[in-house]
């Protein structure tokens, strides 16, 4: 129960910076799955006993290729709807510890916390750089515009015949 909820503030939060960053129609709900998407595998990674470097990188992973099917599938930028689903994943409360160990003279501490959310940081840019990189692939981009073709007519087909 307290994944669900979880994972429905995310949905919530996700959608709201796309409200923030004034994203219309269909796109918010998509961004809001997004994070959702995100957040569960996250979870799912940690339960799993994945550290939090691998589980952050698995995380973008997934909302990454969720995000670039829904570009082409709306013919939209990915751009926009990633940004929203990757701000559930940001480490503020890392950066954050991070600078509070400072402030209060707690420099081992507060390294340790630095170089964990750079580790986090550095997962989700590389995830998100990966994921983008093989939807750019010509080869790729061939066969997900022959499955996306093969759908719309069959999807035509049964609106015609309805």
């Amino acid at each position: 129960m307290r994944l669900i909820i979880e994972i429905l503030m995310c949905m919530i939060a996700a959608y709201s910076f796309g409200v923030i960053f004034n994203i219309k129609g269909k796109f918010l709900n998509i961004s809001a799955v997004g994070g959702g998407i995100a957040w569960l595998s996250y979870k799912m990674m940690i339960v799993s006993g994945a550290g939090n470097g691998i589980s952050f990188f698995v995380a973008t992973i997934c909302f990454g290729i969720y995000v670039e099917l829904c570009a082409r599938i709306y013919s939209a930028p990915s751009t926009m709807m990633s940004v929203c689903a990757m701000i559930i994943l940001v480490p503020g409360y890392g950066v954050y510890n991070t600078l509070y160990g400072f402030m209060t003279n707690n420099y081992t501490e507060a390294v340790k916390n630095g170089i964990d959310t750079l580790l986090i940081a550095g997962a989700i840019s590389l995830g998100l750089v990966f994921i983008t990189t093989i939807f750019r692939n010509k080869r790729v981009n061939k066969i997900i515009h022959k499955v996306l073709y093969k759908y719309r007519t069959i999807e035509h087909f049964i609106e015609k015949n309805r």
